[in-house]
């Protein structure tokens, strides 16, 4: 008689070249946060085709989808999370090169396998635990606009996650392991300063670029001084369109980061003030509009283990002599002269903080989380056009089979065993502290769920 964990590898392994096209498919339609129709129709497609029930739009998010499959009987509920929303500027063709097919965005953060992988265990652990009998229910959810930070937090706040008793997820990054520490929290927002049009040679006296320039630079001055280690970053949405008219309005869209949420979130606050005053100060408009704030992870050592020994029975990536070669290559490509490092091994990581920030972030510290990451060779840039084209290329495949098939084994485990859910829980509980965590702070949710495009144009 095979256990189920057995059932789980032998449900995944037949469904592993179903992932790997999925892959593909996904790289073909890179779509930007919020317009993932095609992507989400894709992966809730394949879902129902494997006998799940699928929700779409859930929440209100019309590019959001649940699909959920139960092995009857009442038992625990296991949430399995699934990205595929790419970037803006990063398409690249899967060549050492930076070469674009003139597709607007690009997978440049690896969801094009994100999506299929971590679906793709959901569909084996939900088949596995009905080959074995077992009560429980995998439920996979489809969780768009991750790359503004926003979608997991609109998904929360309606309730979508409720009832679950874990959520498993995987990312690409430069470790192959199980994650069991924090990541930062981060805030970004849009802010528009509105003057007045004028004729660059005669200028004016209300103008919105120099106010918006003079504000940036002003609050990079005070970051500095006030906060610690916050990061400042933004980029220019909306400038004017020739250097012979000063534009009436500037969009910028800045973010701030930081290892503790209430220092990340009052530095918010101060790049908010600084830029309303100094606009003030040059007689132009402003508004502030903010996107989205997350915490960064909560970890949980409990659930990290259990994907640790997933991960193990599984095995790190199983790359090929001509994966290797390709990666070497397109090393070489971004960082001339320098030696091409890749993580091959399982560790588990549980000292120190990530650089990212996620958008499950808040929902860690409400569900018990476990995340399993994959190596990417360190001298290819993550959100760069060589992401984009590894993401394409089948060098990028094993890192996220191994999570998919770990994810998968984990899930049934889980439920076999659901005395580690117990303990999972009580860690949270005890690591949370008595913290009040408030409701998911986002924002735009009438423009990001009815005028996506207007969004991405800042023109709403």
């Amino acid at each position: 008689m095979t256990s189920p964990l057995q059932e789980a590898r032998a449900a995944w392994t037949a469904l592993a070249p179903e992932i790997v096209e999925q892959f593909g498919l996904l790289f073909a339609m890179p779509e930007l946060s919020c317009l993932e129709y095609r992507s989400m129709d894709l992966l809730a497609g394949w879902m129902e085709a494997h006998g799940f029930s699928v929700e779409r739009g859930v929440g209100d998010v019309p590019t959001a989808f649940l699909a959920r499959k139960d092995s009857g009987g009442s038992g625990p509920r296991i949430g399995i999370l699934v990205e595929y929303d790419a970037l803006p500027g990063l398409d690249n063709e899967p060549q050492a090169r930076r070469t674009s097919s003139g597709r607007k965005p690009g997978h440049g953060c690896g969801h094009n396998h994100i999506g299929p992988a971590n679906a793709g265990a959901g569909i084996a652990a939900a088949a596995a635990l009905q080959q074995a009998g077992l009560a429980g229910e995998i439920v996979v959810v489809g969780c768009p606009a991750e790359e503004i930070v926003w979608g997991k937090l609109a998904l929360q706040a309606a309730g979508v996650f409720d009832g679950l008793d874990a959520v498993l997820t995987s990312h690409g990054d430069y470790q192959n392991g199980s994650i069991s520490r924090p990541c930062h929290a981060t805030a970004n927002g849009e802010f528009r300063f509105s003057g007045e049009s004028a004729h660059s040679g005669l200028g004016t006296a209300r103008n919105a670029v120099a106010a918006s320039e003079a504000a940036i630079a002003h609050f990079r001055t005070i970051a500095g001084e006030a906060f610690d280690e916050l990061q400042f970053k933004h980029v220019y949405r909306f400038a004017g369109y020739s250097p012979g008219v000063t534009p009436d309005e500037v969009r910028v869209w800045a973010s701030v980061r930081h290892r503790d949420f209430d220092t990340m979130r009052a530095g918010y606050a101060r790049m908010e003030a600084v830029f309303s005053e100094v606009a003030s100060a040059h007689q132009v408009d402003f508004r502030g509009d903010l996107v989205a704030a997350c915490r960064g992870y909560l970890a949980n050592d409990t659930l990290g283990r259990v994907m640790a020994d997933c991960l193990q029975t599984v095995g790190a990536p199983a790359w090929t002599k001509s994966d290797i070669a390709f990666m070497e290559e397109l090393s070489q490509a971004c960082a001339p002269g320098k030696p091409f490092t890749l993580h091959r091994e399982l560790a588990y990581f549980d000292q120190g903080i990530d650089y990212y920030g996620q958008d499950d972030g808040d929902l860690s510290w409400q569900i018990p989380l476990g995340r399993i990451n994959w190596a990417y060779p360190e001298n290819v840039p993550i959100h760069h056009w060589a992401w984009t084209a590894l993401s394409g290329h089948t060098a990028s495949q094993a890192g996220p089979l191994m999570a998919s098939e770990a994810i998968a084994i984990a899930a049934v485990r889980l439920i076999a065993d659901p005395h580690h859910l117990t303990a999972a829980r009580a860690e949270l509980d005890r690591r949370k502290a008595g913290t009040i965590v408030p409701p998911p702070e986002f924002g735009l949710l009438e423009v990001l769920t009815k005028r996506p495009e207007e969004f991405w144009d800042a023109t709403w």
